[in-house]
């Protein structure tokens, strides 16, 4: 069973951790178009920002066959919105009493009649020592995930009493149905390639984390001439020692 592992500050500062680990240095600029580049002592580019519509505003030129500045597919809306107050327990059409209702996540199903996807209860990220969960009768902080803005209407069926609240919409993941799931190459021309390529097969900041490592290798092999070292089919086993 996997267990997801809070990060103090937000998850953003893992990606600050990694730029300090690795001494790398982060310069914060517009590239509004990438030009051809075939020359041997050119460093390896890496791209990872979605190129799709509407999140990228990369141009490619110069390059033959030509690159596409976008690739097809869409990306999931998601609303996430933070609430401080009291469960209502008749939303969740639950028989238990809010004073021994300590569940701290909600799951729905995908159906039409449901206005949220998921609801959970916030929790400390350093747990400490004799912690109890608080029951739905007392005040705390929930995170809902749903597919459209809360209304105040229905707020007020979700929660008894609350005295703040907070909103973010952003695009969550790649929507994965047909004919969008494709998934783009990780190449895309000599020296040039394309990490956010992995999101096409599964979203998550694990799987960005392995598409960099694995994307830092193909450079490196491709550059050196190593040829043999890519695509080996019995990778897994001989890193195993099997």
């Amino acid at each position: 069973r996997r267990r997801f592992r809070p990060v103090g500050g937000g998850d953003k500062r893992v990606c600050s951790g990694l730029l300090d680990i690795s001494n790398t240095e982060l310069i914060t600029a517009k590239v509004p178009f990438q030009s051809k580049f075939d020359h041997p002592s050119q460093a390896p580019q890496l791209i990872s920002t979605p190129l799709h519509q509407g999140k990228s505003d990369i141009i490619f030129s110069g390059f033959s066959p030509p690159l596409p500045s976008h690739y097809p597919g869409r990306y999931h809306h998601t609303v996430s919105t933070r609430i401080h107050g009291r469960l209502n327990m008749s939303f969740l059409w639950s028989t238990k009493k809010a004073s021994d209702f300590t569940v701290s996540h909600i799951l729905t199903m995908d159906s039409e009649d449901s206005i949220i996807n998921s609801l959970s209860s916030i929790e400390p990220v350093q747990i400490p020592e004799g912690y109890i969960r608080p029951p739905a009768s007392v005040a705390n902080v929930w995170k809902v995930f749903s597919p459209q803005p809360l209304t105040q209407e229905q707020l007020q069926d979700m929660f008894i009493t609350w005295d703040s609240s907070s909103e973010t919409r952003w695009l969550a993941y790649p929507i994965y149905r047909p004919p969008q799931r494709k998934t783009p190459p990780f190449i895309l021309h000599n020296q040039l390639y394309y990490l956010n390529a992995v999101e096409w097969a599964a979203s998550a900041m694990e799987m960005s984390a392995i598409s960099a490592r694995n994307v830092a290798l193909l450079a490196h092999h491709r550059g050196h001439q190593q040829e043999v070292k890519v695509d080996q089919e019995d990778l897994h086993t001989t890193q195993r020692g099997t």
